[in-house]
């Protein structure tokens, strides 16, 4: 369990440790993009092209290393489940140096408390999905961290990948599984 829990810091921003969460969501400028599509570029993160300047736009945490350099970032997109409903469909890179112990729930933890109280301008998502793409993230003391945190295993994806959600209310709709998420909320590739 985590000890050591993120404190408030100047507007919406947090600290874990030395490293700072910066909240940027919906105010991305330039500098920014420029930053996370480079971060994702060095560190080879997967991300190219149209699906890369997409996701840029879509930053809610900019993570950054003591030394202010860009060491990972946390980002939404809106999708919409065969239900209907809308969700945040979640994604984070942190580099590979700064994989540090309880970082990785803490950017998630501050994503989706951050996004529960969020007042959307386009539409109100329900909730949040987690479709967790690293395999190391469904071993069993993972699934362990993420229950303890309050998030819901909801299932695997058709490949494999496990799904977690949160849904900030009462939706009055329980039977929503894995299979009612298009294809496009893996990985925020659509």
């Amino acid at each position: 369990m985590i000890t050591t829990s993120p404190q408030l810091a100047t507007g919406l921003n947090l600290h874990f440790k030395e490293y700072l969460l910066e909240n940027v969501y919906l105010r991305t400028t330039e500098a920014h993009r420029a930053e996370i599509l480079a971060l994702w570029h060095n560190e080879q993160a997967g991300l190219k092209g149209a699906d890369a300047e997409r996701s840029s736009h879509e930053a809610v945490f900019l993570v950054r290393a003591p030394s202010g350099k860009l060491a990972g970032v946390s980002t939404v997109a809106l999708v919409r489940l065969k239900s209907g409903q809308r969700f945040y469909s979640y994604s984070m890179f942190l580099r590979k140096r700064d994989r540090v112990p309880n970082l990785m729930i803490t950017v998630c933890d501050a994503t989706r408390d951050f996004l529960r109280t969020f007042k959307h301008p386009v539409s109100q998502p329900v909730g949040m999905l987690n479709v967790n793409e690293n395999p190391r993230l469904m071993r069993p003391g993972a699934r362990r961290v993420f229950v303890r945190h309050g998030y819901r295993y909801w299932g695997q994806t058709s490949l494999g990948e496990d799904v977690w959600v949160t849904e900030f209310g009462e939706s009055g709709q329980g039977g929503l599984c894995p299979s009612a998420i298009p294809q496009t909320a893996a990985g925020n590739e659509g």
